[in-house]
Order: C-alpha cells, then sequence, then structure tokens
C-alpha cells in the first residue's frame, strides 16, 4: 500500500467518523437543547475530520528512486475531478432545492452559506479518497510485472 492509499483511508475513515458522531450528536442533544446549541455541537464533531488532513504529515514518503509514476498522476488527476464534480454537484443542489422547493420570491439566511461550504468541502475530500482507493483497488494488492 503506497503513501497515497493510506492517506485515503485515513481521509475516509476519519470523515465517516465525523459524519456519524455529528449526526448521532444531533439526534440526541436536539430534544434536550434545542438547535442553536445543537448546531455547535455537531461542528465540534466534524471537526474530527480535520484528522485526515494530516495523512501527508503521517506517513513518510515511499523508499525507492521512483515515488509517482504516470499511473499515479494518472489516478490522481482523475480522483481530482471525480472530487470537483461532486462538490459542484452539492452546491448547485444545496442551492436549487431551495429554490424549486421554497419558490422564486423567498429568501434563504446567509447563515447557511457557511455549511454549504464546508458540506461541498467534506463530500470533495470524501470523494477524491474514495476514488483514490477504488483506482488503486480497496486492498493493496500491487502490481506484478
Amino acid at each position: 500500500m503506497n503513501r497515497a492509499q493510506k492517506a485515503a483511508w485515513l481521509m475516509v475513515i476519519s470523515i465517516s467518523t465525523a459524519v456519524v458522531l455529528a449526526a448521532i450528536a444531533v439526534a440526541i442533544l436536539y430534544y434536550i437543547f434545542g438547535m442553536p446549541k445543537v448546531a455547535a455541537a455537531g461542528l465540534a464533531f466534524l471537526g474530527i475530520a480535520g484528522v485526515g488532513g494530516l495523512g501527508p504529515l503521517i506517513f513518510k514518503k515511499d523508499k525507492g528512486p521512483v515515488t509517482c509514476d504516470e499511473r499515479d498522476r494518472l489516478i490522481n488527476s482523475r480522483a481530482a475531478l471525480a472530487s470537483f464534480s461532486a462538490s459542484y454537484m452539492v452546491v448547485g443542489l444545496t442551492c436549487m432545492v431551495p429554490f424549486f422547493v421554497l419558490g422564486p420570491k423567498s429568501s434563504v439566511s446567509i447563515t447557511w452559506l457557511p455549511f454549504i461550504f464546508g458540506a461541498a468541502g467534506l463530500t470533495g475530500f470524501f470523494v477524491h479518497s474514495v476514488a483514490i482507493l477504488f483506482q488503486y483497488g480497496w486492498r493493496g494488492k500491487g502490481e506484478k510485472s
């Protein structure tokens, strides 16, 4: 398993854990404290996703004369394209669904913008990591040449 796969696994695990813990916290605390305090607790648990960003610092570079070849660059560029597409779709859906549900004459509070930005970012990083793992193979089988 190379460095990119290890970092991708760390990102997938940290984002998944953060989203599940945030959803549990919001579901449990909503009935006790109400929405403003619950949103802060949910955002605090989403901070766990930041652990995935430490992957390049935690995992050392691969040893050997070649650490990244054309195949690795192609996999990364395809994963980036999937990431951008998923983020764009999240932003598009979160902007257009209220338009069609509430109607063109209604307004949406500006306080939702950081949540839209965060959702698009988490989606982008998650999809990028899953695309890397998918293209390399879920397990570090490696290629035999």
